[in-house]
């Protein structure tokens, strides 16, 4: 069995069950208790990349969903106190088989307004939004940590830039330093990411039709014809029998060579920027 470690939003409603999780699974997904963590352990820098093209439901639902997801894309960098929590009962069916408890930093950054098909990476976060190829914002948590001198050191959300990125990496190193030592005064576990069992996932959370609805939205939305949004799809890898679906099924658009109406463009749009 396979394990992956998933970030998550740490908070808990009044039961224990996971906020983030709570539309994911019609049963309430709960943490595998602290009392059943191993000794504390230090990781600092670990990352994360999530999108509607390359991530599963159930990370996207746990890091709290994606604003605006068909064309976003979520960086974390997490830098962490944590001690791993797993699940003692072997035969349970609860997908969470792990959760790792902890405190310290997590840079998010949101890169938005990106078409299909680009991929963005870590090293190219800033360059992007420099040349304006998308929009990027940032935000730095202090998960678990009550003492309110450090959060002194953390900045509000901003446009993320060059200058900026790097205060970020700054930042991040002064406030590893202080979670550094061994259980600093005013900090809590918190929930920070749950390991389930990558084949339970995989088998049970497919994304390829979300990402063929996307695109034909955004194919629509660019007026493009049947037999043209058929080709971009199937140079990007995609089913371009399942764009035609879409295509007669929601536009009502049969013919190949039939350029989608102003009303045909008007309903994407809406339908994009829900």
């Amino acid at each position: 069995m396979a394990l992956i470690s998933i970030p998550i939003t740490p908070l808990l409603d009044n039961n224990g069950n996971i906020v983030s999780l709570n539309d994911y699974s019609e049963n309430p997904l709960k943490p595998t208790p602290l009392e059943n963590a191993d000794v504390a352990r230090n990781e600092f820098g670990k990352e994360y990349k999530f999108s509607l093209s390359s991530s599963s439901k159930l990370e996207i639902a746990a890091i709290g969903g994606i604003e605006n997801n068909y064309g976003s894309t979520i960086f974390i960098h997490d830098s962490i106190i944590y001690r791993l929590s797993r699940n003692q009962d072997s035969n349970s069916g609860n997908i969470i088989k792990g959760t790792w408890w902890g405190y310290g930093l997590r840079i998010k950054i949101a890169i938005k307004n990106t078409q299909f098909g680009v991929d963005v990476n870590w090293g190219g976060v800033s360059a992007t939004t420099q040349l304006g190829y998308a929009d990027a914002e940032f935000e730095i948590e202090g998960i678990g940590i009550a003492n309110s001198d450090i959060f002194k050191l953390l900045p509000p959300p901003t446009d993320l830039n060059l200058d900026s990125y790097e205060d970020i990496l700054t930042i991040g190193s002064t406030i590893r330093n202080y979670i550094g030592s061994a259980d600093p005064e005013g900090v809590v576990y918190k929930p920070l990411r749950i390991e389930v069992d990558q084949s339970s996932i995989l088998a049970i959370d497919p994304i390829q039709d979300d990402r063929h609805l996307i695109f034909t939205y955004q194919k629509v939305n660019q007026r493009r014809k049947l037999k043209n949004a058929q080709k971009e799809a199937l140079e990007k890898g995609l089913n371009p029998n399942l764009i035609k679906k879409y295509y007669q099924d929601i536009f009502n658009i049969m013919d190949d060579d039939k350029k989608p109406s102003f009303s045909n463009r008007r309903d994407s749009k809406d339908w994009l920027d829900r």
